[in-house]
């Protein structure tokens, strides 16, 4: 069974792995994503993440479908700060369309997604502005109230001045959003800590075991990108030295050869790094979705987490450059 945490500020409880929703319906049709959160749900996780930009503005209505009979057993993150295309639904349309086309041709592809990024238009951090996306939010989620509410790539400079935090508190009060923070790069967080901690009783970023320890204290974290942060960058070195591959995979008792794997050791790791966080992952791969809990299920996979923290803290040099140059920005 996946260990469980206590969201902050009175909040409920969940799995402190979760699901990231960034891939929902960006390229995948309804029935793909929900087969997606389906089958987190089946493994253990308890605990969604979704946007009002992600998948082309389709994504937290597909989770909606999903949370139908399913709203006290799960918790939620939707966040504000970058606004869904404004033809979020043509966006939709036109992505049905396309789709055996763009499967055929990877480069046409990334190429519709980068233009569909494009879109993307960041919000104002306006009181006003926020309790319209919350409201659309609710509504699109099918929910009466989101467990973490997070301010989506904002900035320092976005927050001075702004009118936000007396609105996060009285929907606190509300009861229509559990806790509120910050989700945004890593390179960015100092500052918000900085000049606006009132903002910051939750903070998700992006962190893999290739990164320094963040310290934000009293802060509930919330990572991303344990798995993608690291994984090439540790493949790497590990084609290039496969003795190394052989000690640290006799070290944590585990082929970390194998992708799948070292995905979950990862994880794991991440998990093992703060005790008070939530790591989430993301994956278009049922199988993947179902190998990456199974590794975090098995009794060994604490001590394995914390033993490959240990051997990447012991061998900073095999990253040469890398290792040295700490968070990335």
């Amino acid at each position: 069974m996946l260990e469980r945490i206590a969201l902050p500020g009175g909040g409920r409880a969940s799995t402190r792995l979760g699901f990231g929703g960034s891939g929902l319906m960006g390229g995948l049709s309804e029935r793909e994503s929900l087969i997606l959160l389906e089958t987190a749900f089946e493994a253990g996780i308890r605990h969604f993440d979704v946007a009002p930009s992600y998948g082309h503005g389709q994504a937290e209505r597909c989770l909606g479908k999903f949370l139908r009979g399913k709203t006290e057993q799960v918790t939620v993150t939707t966040k504000y700060g970058i606004l869904p295309p404004a033809q979020a639904g043509l966006l939709g349309v036109a992505r049905g369309i396309m789709r055996p086309a763009l499967r055929r041709l990877p480069a046409v592809r990334k190429r519709v997604a980068r233009a569909a990024a494009g879109l993307k238009t960041q919000a104002r951090f306006s009181a006003d502005e926020a309790r319209r996306s919350l409201d659309r939010s609710l509504r699109h989620l099918g929910i009466a109230r989101v467990d973490v509410w997070l301010l989506h790539e904002a900035t320092a400079d976005n927050l001075d001045d702004s009118d936000l935090l007396p609105f996060l508190q009285n929907m606190r009060q509300q009861g229509r959003i559990g806790i509120y923070g910050v989700g945004t790069e890593r390179r960015q967080v100092d500052a918000v800590w900085q000049r606006h901690p009132g903002y910051c009783p939750v903070l998700q970023f992006e962190w893999s075991v290739l990164d320094n320890e963040a310290e934000f204290p009293g802060a509930f974290f919330i990572h991303h990108r344990a798995v993608s942060g690291a994984m090439g960058a540790i493949q790497n070195a590990f084609e290039r030295n496969a003795e190394m591959c052989g000690r640290w995979s006799n070290a944590v008792d585990a082929n970390l050869a194998e992708p799948q794997i070292l995905a979950a050791v990862l994880l794991q790791a991440a998990l093992a790094s703060n005790p008070n966080s939530m790591v989430l992952f993301s994956s278009r791969v049922p199988a993947h979705i179902r190998a990456n809990v199974r590794g975090i299920e098995d009794p060994a996979s604490v001590a394995r987490g914390k033993r490959f923290l240990e051997l990447v803290a012991e061998g900073r040099d095999w990253m040469g450059e890398r290792a040295e140059k700490g968070p990335r920005t």
